[in-house]
């Protein structure tokens, strides 16, 4: 693929994160990649795949390695059968990119169908070890599986398929290694005896993304512009760096509305100073600004938030040393030239700004600040929702009182583009996790419903 071609989220960046895991995947070590909302996790494991990349980091060894790029949000089921048709689905393919052996192509492929089509349930995970093992004594070329958009898998699968993953990895250490990518350190989000063992793995390679850096969001903002056949003056750069930070989802954001303005020629009336004002207004009340620091804040546990708003009301108070550490490593707090923490943007600034540490509660039902991301149940702050609660409780929340259907509940949590492949049970697994947060009693719903045969719906009170 040619660079032009590239969005311009895909233009490559972080040099030293990618350094960082085509280290870690030439001593055949495993690494976890952590970041929050829309940090870049997706586009950094792609760019690890792209050939010119392993060229350039890797050199002569380069095609010593095969990488396997495996993204779950395609899993037809969240159970350890998916996990494993699809982790063999995307080898299968990865196989027949590199023309291997037919032998072994044939192989894997009924291993694969071994799993798709077992004869009893203990087939399963036997012909996907049937399946690694092939791979690993047979290919020739040491084997990374680099697994995006992890979380939901990694949290609802049955353990049995972790430790799966940990015996095939000690069985094959030179041969055989993972990336996963998360939002949130592993065992953070899970834990057990069978989980311990597979975070194991990670334990001493886990890398935090930061937002861009300075040449980096540069890079995005002029590859953007080249798309978009824009003419951004250094000031506007200037400009856009100061509003999104190096956060790529908003530097994004803040590119296309200043492409608009340009583009509308409503820029000829105003002078340089006169647009930037006008803009930075806008911004303010953009939905699409206000929706990306909603994911962003709800990444934060409230101790953070509470952490985060009393230091922007005050930069001199103290923060307690495991939140600015958690602040730091997610990229929210960052250093400035003078060596003193700042938030990392100044719209995601102004957004933790307008919320209060003390929000007036409703005294009974589900309460949404669709501005923070922020969820009352009867005026109590509920645990933090995952994205994919986060979508589903909008969506609920946006229709109080009416039914969604299976359609609109897709469409609105994994995208239209997953409509044949989300089934029924998926979405009751994630509307069961959503009662576990919301509902004072998940087994005795009062709040998210099913309407049998039609849908869901979220009550008032």
């Amino acid at each position: 693929m040619q660079l032009q071609t590239l969005k311009a989220t895909e233009i490559l960046t972080r040099d030293e994160d990618i350094a960082y895991i085509m280290e870690c995947i030439a001593d055949v070590e495993c690494c976890s990649i952590v970041g929050v909302s829309n940090i870049g996790k997706s586009v950094l494991l792609r760019s690890v795949c792209r050939p010119e990349v392993r060229q350039r980091y890797l050199g002569p060894q380069a095609d010593d390695y095969a990488f396997v790029y495996i993204d779950f949000n395609l899993m037809l089921e969240v159970t350890e059968q998916g996990f494993y048709e699809l982790v063999l689905r995307h080898i299968l393919a990865e196989l027949a990119e590199l023309e291997v052996d037919q032998g072994l192509l044939a192989k894997v492929n009924e291993f694969y169908h071994r799993v798709v089509n077992p004869t009893n349930p203990f087939m399963v995970p036997l012909s996907f070890n049937e399946g690694l093992i092939s791979i690993s004594e047979g290919l020739g070329r040491r084997v990374a599986l680099l697994f995006d958009e992890f979380d939901e898998a990694f949290q609802d699968i049955d353990g049995r398929a972790f430790l799966n993953l940990r015996a095939l990895r000690d069985k094959y250490r030179d041969t055989l290694c993972y990336v996963v990518a998360t939002e949130q350190r592993l065992q953070e989000s899970r834990s057990g005896p069978e989980i311990a063992e597979f975070c194991e793995l990670f334990a001493h390679h886990v890398r935090f993304l930061s937002t861009l850096k300075k040449d980096d969001a540069i890079r995005v903002i002029n590859g953007f512009a080249r798309q978009e056949g824009l003419d951004f003056s250094p000031e506007d750069i200037d400009f856009i760096i100061a509003q999104a930070g190096g956060h790529p989802g908003l530097l994004e954001v803040v590119c296309r509305l200043l492409g608009d303005t340009l583009s509308s020629g409503e820029a000829q009336l105003y002078s340089l100073d006169e647009r930037h004002r006008l803009l930075e207004e806008r911004l303010g009340s953009d939905l699409n600004v206000r929706t990306e620091c909603a994911k962003l804040w709800n990444d934060l546990t409230s101790e953070e938030q509470n952490a985060l708003v009393a230091f922007l009301s005050n930069p001199q108070s103290p923060l307690e040393a495991g939140v600015r550490r958690g602040l730091c490593e997610k990229s929210f707090l960052i250093k400035d030239e003078s060596g003193q923490l700042r938030p990392f943007g100044q719209l995601f600034a102004a957004f933790a700004h307008r919320q209060r540490l003390i929000k007036e509660r409703s005294p009974q039902g589900v309460r949404v600040d669709v501005d923070s991301g922020e969820v009352w149940v009867d005026g109590q702050t509920v645990p933090t929702l995952t994205n994919l609660e986060y979508r589903l409780l909008l969506l609920l929340y946006g229709n109080i009182n009416k039914i969604c259907d299976k359609y609109q509940v897709v469409e609105a949590v994994w995208g239209d583009e997953y409509i044949e492949e989300v089934d029924d049970a998926r979405i009751e697994k994630l509307v069961s996790r959503l009662r576990q947060k919301i509902e004072p009693e998940p087994s005795n719903p009062r709040y998210l419903l099913t309407v049998r045969g039609r849908g869901y719906k979220l009550v008032s009170s």
